[in-house]
């Protein structure tokens, strides 16, 4: 009886992987070519025949070694950012939420249509601390994790996808509106521009700035 792990161990020995995932892919490799090799024998194939048309399955052991590492290396890059990016930037973006939606569940309609700054600048203070906080999380969640300057910066700012998405269908409108109004327009015009300095620079400054302080590599890191 044939070793097909120990065949395809062989041929795979060079393959740089971890052991775990070098293990499950020639246990796969191995069943389908033994299933492929049984098949022959079933139709009438000598075995060697049978052998010969079961190694058809891998005409090239040296691509696939390849493609196998490329498999895992993108796997891991995935699992990376997963964890380095997703998984911070995701947490900070429901509290960014949660945030929003308590400050209008909690503000009366008439506070929002006042005109005085005075109004509104203890809460727009207020949102920008919190903002800052949520960038330094963020930021120093993903560096925790082993995170690269990048994917600390992606993790601190993932709240400005909330952000786009609230003002980025309103904003393009009132843009089209006050374009296609010329002068009539200018207020509208007036309008969408605040709207992407308060929805999208202001928190995004914040978040930023929040990020800052975590973008150089730690001690930790730097030792490794």
């Amino acid at each position: 009886m044939r070793d097909w792990s120990a065949l395809v161990h062989r041929h795979l020995t060079s393959v740089r992987v971890d052991d775990r995932r070098l293990r499950e892919i020639s246990a796969e490799l191995a069943n389908h070519l033994e299933d492929a090799y049984d098949a022959a024998l079933r139709s009438g194939y000598t075995e060697a025949e049978a052998m010969a048309r079961a190694m058809e399955h891998v005409p090239d052991w040296s691509s696939l070694a390849v493609a196998v590492e490329r498999s895992a290396d993108e796997a891991s890059t995935m699992t990376r950012q997963a964890i380095t990016v997703l998984l911070p930037g995701t947490t900070i973006l429901l509290a960014a939420a949660t945030g929003m939606s308590l400050v209008v569940y909690a503000t009366p309609a008439d506070r929002w249509l006042d005109p005085r700054w005075q109004v509104h600048a203890l809460p727009a203070g207020l949102a920008f601390l919190f903002y800052l906080g949520l960038g330094a999380l963020g930021a120093a969640w993903s560096r925790h994790a082993g995170g690269s300057r990048g994917e600390r910066l992606a993790a601190g700012a993932f709240p400005l996808v909330l952000h786009a998405a609230i003002a980025g269908p309103v904003v393009g409108a009132d843009a089209l509106y006050a374009f296609s109004r010329g002068a009539v327009g200018r207020h509208l015009g007036i309008n969408f521009i605040n709207m992407i300095l308060v929805m999208l620079v202001l928190p995004g400054t914040a978040l930023l700035l929040g990020v800052l302080p975590f973008a150089r590599r730690s001690a930790r890191l730097d030792a490794q």
